[in-house]
């Protein structure tokens, strides 16, 4: 928040290894051999046999000629690029108790609300929760700048109801954000309140003009709601 900035993290950074479909992941281990085989070469040997080819820098377009075997290597290809972006990962539900644990320190921490109406947030697209991959084969857009299976993740993450800002290539880690568009700060339910002071210094010194608001329990219930601390605009001086 003090450089209003956006940390964007490449799919390996995630926490589900499925995300993006990426294809192996390197341990160390000497199962890596077979994970790379399984998930990165499975199609290969097969079109290596079918055009008798003895080298994979032969297996291109002019090589291979069946419609068919070239929708693979296009998917072989879209694998390799989808590697190579950044993600902004927002939610459209500050309230999940998940995501509080999961991604703001067991709720010690902050969620910060932006104005999805800004123009910096008319890129976002909502991710797709699947059973399957294969559910979503035929969503192919060859003139897409990003592919589809960036945007699709299995069942099991449909509580983060998240929306993605998805840049394709390996570059910027950082994007600025428009200050103007932050229009709230929810302090978590554990958020320390010695904290708040050096929370308030941020958002003063940075220039935001910011409601702030606390997620506090509901009695009697597992849902959270949210109580007005103050507001805190570019005119108010630190104390």
């Amino acid at each position: 928040m003090e450089e209003g900035e956006f940390y964007c993290s490449g799919p390996r950074e995630f926490d589900d290894p499925h995300d993006s479909q990426l294809g192996a992941h390197a341990t160390g281990s000497h199962l890596d051999i077979d994970r790379w085989i399984l998930h990165d070469m499975q199609a290969i040997p097969v079109l290596m046999r079918k055009y008798k080819l003895s080298s994979l820098t032969q297996l291109d377009e002019q090589t291979v000629t069946d419609p068919e075997d070239r929708k693979i290597l296009a998917g072989i290809a879209r694998r390799n690029a989808r590697r190579h972006t950044r993600v902004i990962c927002l939610s459209g539900d500050w309230g999940n108790e998940l995501m509080w644990a999961f991604y703001a320190d067991n709720h010690r921490g902050v969620c910060l609300c932006f104005n999805a109406e800004h123009e910096f947030f008319q890129r976002a697209k909502p991710v797709l929760y699947t059973h399957s991959p294969v559910d979503v084969e035929h969503i192919v857009d060859s003139q897409a700048e990003v592919d589809h299976m960036v945007y699709c993740k299995s069942l099991a993450w449909q509580f983060q109801k998240e929306w993605r800002i998805v840049l394709p290539d390996d570059e910027p880690k950082k994007v600025q954000f428009p200050k103007e568009s932050l229009s709230a700060v929810i302090l978590g339910y554990r958020f320390p309140e010695p904290q708040f002071g050096g929370l308030k210094q941020v958002l003063i010194s940075g220039g935001y003009a910011v409601d702030v608001l606390r997620a506090e329990r509901i009695p009697k219930t597992y849902e959270l709601e949210l109580i007005k601390v103050g507001r805190i605009g570019p005119a108010e001086k630190p104390s």
